[in-house]
Parts: structure tokens; sequence; C-alpha cells
């Protein structure tokens, strides 16, 4: 896991991907998902989206690799009376049945996965017509060096930093056949709602925390112009 990530679980960073809870709940408004099918909210982080999904009264699983995310997602779920079932899981290798859910929501989580294993296996766990619904990060601009993806890929600890028809490549090689790029008009739409970064934080708060969170800022306002997000709804 890179420093980036433990980061993230030490400040108990909701929302993390870009547009936050706002731009979440547009794109699930877009994507028309049926209130009653059965949801994983893949890599759950501290339960920000899940909790919002229980309170909808949809039938949400939460699924995180990070053991410090799971309990803040637990404590986070008992403080909104929800019962919520959580799970420790890589997404590479889930323990669920095949054809388990109607929908798979990632949320700047699949960079940081084996998109080899992962995709297949979401593909596994989706019935037949089911969404994965996918919020990550893309190369808005080519003009990057090899050098400076690098030093992205290396803080971040990204799999991969793809375009978006590299993305679209991606996911029809992992067995989905149905791409929709939702994204411009879903990022105008949650622009007009405030949203503001939840943190929960841990007890003890390492100096390398503090350290990554100062680069993660240096980063972002060096590169901000060169990323943005992928908005995309799949099925097989």
């Amino acid at each position: 896991m890179s420093d980036y990530l433990d980061m993230l679980a030490c400040f108990g960073v909701s929302g993390a991907h870009p547009g936050g809870i706002a731009l979440t709940k547009a794109v699930l408004a877009k994507a028309d998902i049926e209130p009653e099918v059965p949801i994983l909210d893949a890599g759950c982080g501290t339960g920000q989206t899940a909790t919002y999904l229980g309170h909808l009264l949809f039938p949400v699983t939460a699924l995180d690799s990070d053991e410090v995310m799971i309990d803040k997602a637990k404590k986070r779920f008992a403080r909104e009376n929800l019962t919520i079932p959580i799970v420790h899981s890589q997404i590479e290798k889930t323990p669920f049945q095949s054809e388990s859910f109607a929908c798979v929501l990632s949320e700047s989580v699949l960079s940081f996965t084996d998109l080899h294993l992962s995709l297949p296996e979401i593909h596994r766990i989706l019935k037949p017509d089911g969404k994965l619904v996918g919020i990550e990060v893309s190369l808005a601009d080519t003009s990057l060096t090899e050098e400076e993806k690098k030093e992205i890929i290396d803080f971040y600890g990204f799999t991969a930093l793809d375009d978006q028809d590299g993305w679209i490549h991606t996911l029809r090689k992992g067995g989905f056949s149905q791409i929709e790029i939702i994204g411009a008009v879903i990022e105008e739409e949650a622009d007009h709602e405030e949203t503001f970064t939840e943190m929960d934080l841990s007890p003890f708060i390492t100096e390398k925390a503090y350290q990554t969170m100062e680069m993660h800022q240096q980063l972002h306002s060096k590169y901000q112009d060169f990323l943005k997000p992928i908005i995309f709804v799949c099925q097989p």
C-alpha cells in the first residue's frame, strides 16, 4: 500500500476522489440504479458513500482492504444507526458468490488495483445485467513526459495512468462491452452543490502522514490541469 493511501486512512479522509460526495450523488442519480437492488461499495473508505446509500434504503455492502478504514466505517455506520455489512478484502479476489450484485461502485479505487484481476472479479460478482459505476482519475493532457507520469504513479501508487481511450480499452479487456462515459455534464451538476472534505482523524498521526499530505497538495497544484476524473457506467 502506498504512503498516500496510508495517509488517507490516518486522516480518515472521506470522498477523496475528485468532486467528493456531491459528485457521487450526481453520478448515482445519472446511473439510474433501482433502489431495491444489491450494491457493493468497493473500496468504501470511511463509509461516506455507503452511509448515503443506506439512508436511501439501498441494500448496500461495503468492502475495503484497509483495516483502519474498515474500523472508521464501522463507527460511522453505528453513529448513523445503519446495519451495513462490511468486508475486509482486496477487490482482486472477493469472498462473494458469482452474480451477487446489481451494481458495483468504485470511487478512485480501481486505479490502485491490478486491473487484470480486479475488473474480471467485478465482472464475476455482477449480475448479467449489472453495472459497474466508476469515478477514477485519467489523463486530460497527454503531453506529460514519462518522467512526470512516473512521479504521479510512484507517489500515489497507481497501477496505471491512462487517458479516456486507454480506460475504455482496459474496461473492454476486463469483460465490459457496454461502456458509457458520463463525465462532463455530471461534473457541471455537482459543481452547483457545496461540498467539503470530511476527516475522521486517528488518535496519533505520524510526521510521515503530514509530509505525505503536503506532498499530495504540491503534486495536485502541479498537475491539476493534466488530470481529470473519468466517470463511466459499464455493463458486461
